[in-house]
């Protein structure tokens, strides 16, 4: 039989192979690793521009709240008028305006206790 010896050459290319092996597996797990992160950068991009929306609109809430116009506004809503302007309430048609008349309240008759028995049993 013949004895195989590999020689330092061989050796060198089976060495070079087993490196570029592992390099290969290490450029994988990178480019997974670099897939992932671009993944959640897309994601965190779509949530950083709704809230810059968001914010945008509060903002502008914030100013129109802190203006005088929303006062005003405000104001007109509540009912409050400004210096020297009459405060108009229309009615509406055909409603006329109700008589407040006090109403007696009327007085109970003093019954006595046997003659609500009596009602109670014989109805008159």
């Amino acid at each position: 039989m013949k004895n195989i010896r590999p020689n330092w050459k061989q050796l060198l290319v089976i060495a070079g192979f087993v490196v570029l092996f592992f390099l290969l597996m290490d450029m994988n797990n990178r480019l997974n690793d670099l897939n992932r992160l671009n993944n959640q950068l897309s994601g965190m991009n779509t949530e950083v521009s709704g809230l810059q929306s968001t914010q945008a609109a509060l903002k502008a809430q914030i100013e129109f709240a802190t203006s005088e116009a929303a006062v005003n506004q405000y104001a007109r809503n509540s009912g409050m008028i400004q210096e020297g302007e009459k405060l108009i309430v229309p009615l509406p048609v055909g409603t006329a305006m109700p008589n407040q008349q006090a109403t007696p309240t009327p007085e109970l008759a003093d019954v006595r206790n046997e003659d609500i028995w009596w009602a109670l049993f014989f109805g008159e």
